[in-house]
């Protein structure tokens, strides 16, 4: 599904299952759609503030990690 942005862009919009990797619960599948989508996008906007956090917190850790191990030690820590 596709939305558009306040520049008139188009915006793809996911739903909430797709979000979330599989069927919300029932009581939020008896959401309204819109709730639903915006509820989805909450999720997505905290994914990627997580992801962007584990990052920042990675690359500090590293930081007290000698240079010659931190690539091995980046791998173990993040797979």
């Amino acid at each position: 599904m596709t939305d558009t942005d306040a520049d008139g862009g188009a915006v793809l919009v996911r739903t909430l299952a797709e979000t979330l990797g599989e069927e919300p619960p029932a009581a939020v599948s008896a959401l309204p759609g819109e709730i639903q989508t915006r509820l989805a996008s909450q999720v997505e906007d905290a994914s990627r503030r997580q992801a962007a956090a584990m990052e920042a917190g990675v690359k500090t850790a590293l930081k007290g990690v000698p240079l010659p191990l931190r690539g091995v030690v980046r791998k173990a820590l993040l797979g």
